[in-house]
């Protein structure tokens, strides 16, 4: 019983190998920047496809002997594609990170991570950089939470701190926008939670400086 089941569990590892590969593929530098958890959590999702894969190919081998399918070649055919069909959106949303990340901007990705710079702050986590072009920092919301800026903007800035273990965080960003481009200034307060955004003119710029935090 066992030797039957090893090519399927054959089938099922290389499965998750190649998935696995494909995840630290397309898991760069710079991702790994702005989400560290990613590898562990999208693992975990890996596994559970493992499983899923498993149980299927468990109900398959009773279709197998339902339908007296005896050929050991069209077993492990049907199989593979089952898995293939079960795993077909990881492996359709590697490859297409892969071709993002690693090929159509992975000269801006490097170019970003080369100016992060780790937070130098007591316990806290947490990173920051200068001087990014709107380009780069819009890669950077891409996959962080940080504000979305005008498509004016630039030399901008960003620093981003966090406690480990509480909600506590603190971020501020700095950016130029044209003197003319309208800047709606606020302040707001809500218990621990506050956010501010102001300017001032610098030549013909306004440099825009905004910063929220919890504490």
């Amino acid at each position: 019983m066992i030797k039957k089941s090893i090519k399927y569990l054959v089938i099922i590892f290389i499965n998750l190998i190649i998935l696995t590969s494909l995840l630290a593929i397309w898991t760069d530098k710079f991702e790994l920047e702005f989400n560290s958890w990613v590898r562990p959590i999208e693992f975990l999702k890996l596994i559970g496809i493992s499983i899923l894969g498993l149980i299927s190919l468990r109900v398959l081998v009773k279709v197998f002997r339902k339908l007296k399918v005896s050929s050991v070649k069209r077993r492990i055919g049907i199989s593979i594609c089952l898995i293939l069909f079960i795993s077909s959106f990881s492996y359709i949303d590697y490859g297409l990170k892969i071709y993002r990340n690693r090929i159509v901007n992975n000269e801006l990705r490097n170019e970003i991570v080369k100016k992060i710079k780790p937070v130098e702050f007591g316990l806290a986590n947490g990173n920051r950089a200068e001087n990014l072009t709107g380009n780069e920092y819009a890669e950077i919301t891409k996959i962080k939470w940080f504000p979305k800026l005008p498509k004016e903007a630039e030399n901008i800035s960003y620093s981003y701190d966090y406690d480990g273990f509480l909600p506590d965080y603190s971020f501020s960003l700095s950016y130029d926008l044209p003197k003319e481009m309208k800047v709606d200034t606020m302040s707001y307060k809500d218990g621990t939670f506050s956010k501010r955004r102001n300017f001032e003119i610098i030549g013909n710029k306004k440099r825009v400086t905004y910063s929220e935090g919890q504490w």
